[in-house]
């Protein structure tokens, strides 16, 4: 797949934000308390898109917003509040690097990987194999993901098959 570039993602997702009213962009200060708590900067070109576009609501199901914008997009109030929850000590659910963005529902979310500029995608569903593998990393990157989007597509996660773990 071909991504758009940034800018024309940036553009097509304001045009979308500007025809669903979507809250105003997150305030640049909501970015670098999330970057500080989770260790990494987040992708450029999600950084762009919740502090130049909207504090969440645009992609697939509505991305979680940056900050408390008063509008929920899943059941988490911000993704700083996520990166808590799922990162909590007595839980730790996913390696630090890695940030659910999405919901997709039946507890399957769409997740970021900081540890990469170009925002590696991954996917989380604990409804298939075991325990190990209910985070995996998927094929593509924020502008890929966003790019399907925009093309009018609703993409899942796609779990791996483990053929060789005796718990799958």
């Amino acid at each position: 797949m071909t991504a758009l570039s940034d800018d024309e993602i940036v553009a097509k997702v304001r045009e979308y934000a500007e025809a669903r009213r979507l809250p105003p962009p997150a305030p640049i200060e909501a970015a670098a308390e999330l970057e500080a708590a989770v260790g990494y900067p987040m992708p450029p070109l999600l950084r762009r898109l919740y502090c130049e576009v909207a504090n969440g609501g645009f992609g697939v199901d509505e991305v979680v917003s940056l900050s408390d914008s008063g509008a929920w997009f899943s059941d988490e109030e911000s993704l700083l509040d996520v990166h808590h929850e799922w990162s909590a000590p007595d839980g730790h659910l996913y390696p630090n690097h890695i940030l659910p963005i999405m919901t997709m529902g039946c507890a399957i979310w769409w997740c970021i990987d900081l540890s990469t500029p170009e925002g590696r995608m991954w996917g989380w569903d604990p409804n298939r194999g075991c325990e190990r593998h209910y985070l995996f990393p998927e094929k593509v990157t924020l502008a890929e993901w966003l790019t399907d989007w925009l093309e009018g597509h609703r993409t899942f996660p796609h779990p791996p098959e483990n053929p060789e773990c005796p718990n799958c």
